[in-house]
Formats: C-alpha cells, sequence, structure tokens
C-alpha cells in the first residue's frame, strides 16, 4: 500500500474522530457545517437527514433530551473513502433524569475532508428500555 493511501484513511479516520469528539462531547455545532458537506446525506436507520442544518436541527433536538452526552469510539476501520466506527453513547435524559448508554455504528463517505454521505444504526430500543419505568418485554 502506497504511503499516500495510507495517509489518507489515517486523514480519514482522524476526520470521523474528531467528528465525535468536537460535534457530540464538547456540543461544538460549528464543526457540523465545516464536515458536513451541503449536499451530504445521513441516514440514521429510516430517517434521511440533508445537509448540515438539518443535522444540526438533529443535534439540537439530541441536546434539548440528554444532559451529560459523551461518545466513546471503540472500533476504527477505515478503506477507501469509507471509515466506520462503532461507538457507545451515555447520557442523562432531562425529563425522566435517568442515565442510558447504547452502542451504535457509522459508516461515513468522505470525499476532500468532508462527510459526503453516511450511515448510522444504534439501540434505540435500548435506550428506550433503559429511560422507561417498566420492564422491556422480551422481542424473542
Amino acid at each position: 500500500m502506497s504511503t499516500s493511501a495510507v495517509t489518507t484513511l489515517e486523514h480519514n479516520k482522524q476526520l470521523a474522530l474528531r467528528w465525535f469528539e468536537e460535534v457530540w462531547n464538547q456540543s461544538r455545532r460549528d464543526v457540523i457545517f465545516e464536515l458536513f458537506a451541503p449536499n451530504c446525506v445521513l441516514y440514521d436507520g429510516h430517517t434521511a437527514i440533508r445537509g448540515p442544518q438539518e443535522f444540526a436541527d438533529f443535534h439540537d433536538r439530541v441536546r434539548a433530551q440528554f444532559d451529560n452526552i459523551r461518545i466513546e469510539p471503540e472500533v476504527l476501520l477505515a478503506e477507501n473513502d469509507l471509515v466506520s466506527l462503532r461507538w457507545s453513547v451515555s447520557g442523562v435524559h432531562k425529563s425522566v433524569g435517568k442515565n442510558a448508554k447504547v452502542s451504535g455504528i457509522s459508516i461515513i463517505r468522505i470525499k476532500d475532508g468532508r462527510f459526503i454521505e453516511a450511515w448510522q444504526n444504534w439501540d434505540a430500543a435500548g435506550m428506550a428500555a433503559q429511560l422507561s419505568d417498566s420492564p422491556a418485554p422480551a422481542l424473542f
């Protein structure tokens, strides 16, 4: 593998880590507009979030509901223009005052130092169960 390919892969990994550290852990909303390309689409499960303003609105909705958000990267892989990150997120839901911690996976396509397409899935059922006052029913 050439040195420039390794450098690009490492650079893309660092962009993904920067996103989670600065946008979520530090709540630096301005970084959304720096890294999320104008035509980028993030597929969050079945929901498509288009462009940096829609993502900023999503960020604001999450921040309005949770305090002490902390994302911890767990596994980081890169190939070609894609970065995949398995992460865990914890926080305190403001209205119920409960801590919750779940995991998720994000896959990000990067071009010219910006996110141009992304997919993420996270344990929404696990989050709901942790915030509920009643035990979650068994799925299987």
